[in-house]
């Protein structure tokens, strides 16, 4: 039986776009504030991020500011960015997240979490998403807290993990759901990777690195148990 089992964050553990629209929420007040002399309506701005986000997902803030004739200096952008990022969110785990992970704990396993993304935002959605529960996890490794040579599909976070809990890659299970960096590991080396795949998945269209390719594909995490048991 494989005995550790290593998940990526976003959109393995809980849907990203819940965290993009938090964000929104968040920096939409702020404009509201900053620009209240325009009489702007934080719905409407939260709407046409929103809208701004599914045509593009880059430069968002730039865009609306300039649609809106608002003030757009590096300053403004880098001010709603660090919003964005530092935000308090307002996110859930996937349904069947919280009851898996218990499970797997009680099967013995040892779980982390390995992801990459800005330190402050990924430890304010794990401490969003998991409040009083960390104890679920034995050891969440960020890569950008070592360095961003240090991102996936760069094998020595993985290793780092593997030194941590003592274990082997073929006792070894890693989930996660971007074709274009998480699952490489497993042409490098012997360990289980499973990809997460659902219809509304950030990077469920992306390409895969190489055309490596996860060994299995699920579609809910419910579904981990029985294949730890299996292995």
């Amino acid at each position: 039986m494989r005995k550790t089992v290593l998940f990526d964050l976003d959109d393995t553990l809980y849907s990203e776009l819940d965290f993009v629209k938090s964000g929104y929420l968040a920096v939409s007040e702020r404009i509201t504030e900053k620009y209240s002399d325009r009489d702007l309506d934080k719905d409407e701005v939260f709407d046409r991020l929103w809208e701004l986000f599914q045509e593009d997902a880059r430069g968002v803030f730039n865009r609306f500011l300039n649609l809106q004739r608002l003030p757009c200096e590096e300053g403004d952008i880098r001010e709603l960015v660090k919003l964005y990022r530092e935000h308090t969110p307002s996110i859930k785990p996937f349904s069947d997240a919280v009851s898996t992970l218990k499970q797997l704990k009680d099967m013995r396993c040892n779980l982390g979490v390995l992801s990459d993304g800005y330190p402050i935002s990924q430890r304010n959605k794990l401490a969003a998403l998991f409040p009083g529960k960390g104890y679920l996890f034995d050891k969440i490794l960020l890569t950008d807290e070592l360095g961003k040579e240090y991102h996936k599909p760069d094998e020595r976070a993985f290793i780092m993990l593997m030194e941590f809990f003592q274990t082997d890659w073929n006792e070894t299970i890693y989930v996660g759901d971007n074709p274009g960096k998480d699952f490489y590991i497993g042409n490098e080396h012997p360990i289980l990777t499973i990809r997460l795949l659902r219809e509304d998945g950030v990077y469920k269209n992306s390409e895969y690195l190489k055309d490596i390719r996860e060994k299995l594909t699920i579609g809910a995490l419910s579904e981990l148990p029985d294949i730890v048991k299996r292995s």
